[in-house]
C-alpha cells in the first residue's frame, strides 16, 4: 500500500512505535512460553508495551509527550534490569536506540535534557560490576556521542533542505498566483481590447455608411444644382446665337435678358455656397 510521507518525524514514530510493539510482544510470547519462572523480564515487557501502546496513541496529537513516555519508561526499565541483571548487552543496545530517537524526534532544551539523562544512566549504571569502569565509561560515551551526534546532524540536515524545499514552494505557489493573476489580467485586457475593436468596427462602418449617404446626397445635390444651373446658362447662349444671326435686333432687349439669366446664375450659385457652408445639404435633400 503506497504512503505519502509528508514529515520524517511522524513516520519514524509510526514505525518505531510498530517495531517496538512487535519486538515487546514477540518478547513477551517468547518468556512465557520458554522462560516462565523470568517474571522480572516478563513484568519489564508488560511494562515497555504497555507504554508503548500508550505511546503509539498520543503519538498524533501529542508526538512529544509520546516520545516522553515511550522513552522514559525503556529507560527506567533498562536501568532497573541492568541493576538486577548486571551482565546482560541488552539493556545498553536499548539505551543506544533511545539516543538515536531523542536525536530524530526531540528538538531544543528537552532533547539536551534526556541526552543528558541518558549519557548519565550509561557512565554510572552500565560501568557498575566491571573491572575496568572508566575504560567501559569512555567507550560507551564514545558510542552514545557518535551515534546520537551523527543522526543529529543529519536529522539537522534534513531540516534544513526540508525547510528549503517547503519555502521554495510556498514561492512557487505565490509565482503560480501571479502568473494566475496576470493571465486573468491580460484575458481581461484581450476582453477590453476584442471589445474595443468590435466598437470600433462598429463606428468606421456607421461613419462609412454617413460618408457614402453624404456622397450619395452631395452627388444628387450637385446633379440638381447643375440642372438649375443649365437652364439660364442655356437661355444665355439662345440669346447670344438669336442675336448673333440678326445683329439689327434691338440690343437692349437682348442685354437686358442676358443680364436676367446672369443674376440668376449668381442666385443659384450664391444658395450653393449658403448651403455649404451652413452644412444644409442633407436637410435640403430630405426636404
Amino acid at each position: 500500500m503506497h504512503m505519502e510521507i509528508r514529515d520524517i518525524e511522524k513516520f519514524f514514530l509510526d514505525t518505531i512505535l510498530m517495531i517496538s510493539i512487535g519486538g515487546v510482544l514477540l518478547i513477551i510470547i517468547s518468556n512465557l512460553l520458554f522462560f516462565p519462572e523470568d517474571t522480572l523480564s516478563i513484568v519489564i515487557s508488560v511494562a515497555m508495551l504497555c507504554a508503548f501502546v500508550i505511546a503509539y496513541i498520543l503519538r498524533r496529537n501529542h508526538p512529544t509527550i509520546a516520545v516522553l513516555i515511550a522513552t522514559s519508561v525503556a529507560l527506567a526499565a533498562m536501568s532497573y534490569q541492568r541493576l538486577t541483571v548486571p551482565y546482560t548487552t541488552t539493556t545498553l543496545a536499548v539505551v543506544m536506540i533511545v539516543g538515536f530517537i531523542f536525536s530524530v524526534m526531540l528538538k531544543g532544551r528537552i532533547m539536551w535534557i534526556m541526552h543528558c539523562i541518558a549519557f548519565i544512566i550509561i557512565n554510572t549504571l552500565f560501568v557498575f560490576h566491571l573491572q575496568d569502569a572508566i575504560t567501559a565509561a569512555i567507550t560507551y560515551s564514545v558510542l552514545y556521542f557518535v551515534l546520537s551526534y551523527a543522526t543529529a546532524v543529519l536529522k539537522a540536515n534534513y531540516d534544513r533542505i526540508l525547510q528549503y524545499l517547503r519555502d521554495s514552494n510556498i514561492q512557487l505557489n505565490e509565482k503560480s498566483k501571479e502568473i494566475e493573476t496576470q493571465n486573468e489580467e491580460l484575458l481581461q485586457i484581450q476582453d477590453n481590447l476584442n471589445a474595443l475593436n468590435t466598437h470600433l468596427e462598429e463606428v468606421v462602418n456607421e461613419r462609412t455608411a454617413k460618408i457614402q449617404i453624404q456622397n450619395e446626397i452631395l452627388y444628387k445635390y450637385s446633379f440638381r444644382n447643375a440642372h438649375h444651373l443649365r437652364g439660364p446658362v442655356a437661355r444665355l447662349l439662345g440669346l447670344a446665337s438669336i442675336y448673333k444671326l440678326d445683329p439689327t435686333q434691338n440690343a437692349d432687349f437682348f442685354v437686358e435678358k442676358m443680364v436676367d439669366q446672369a443674376h440668376e446664375i449668381d442666385s443659384v450659385i450664391k444658395q450653393i455656397n449658403i448651403d455649404l457652408e451652413s452644412g444644409n445639404v442633407q436637410i435640403k435633400k430630405e426636404s
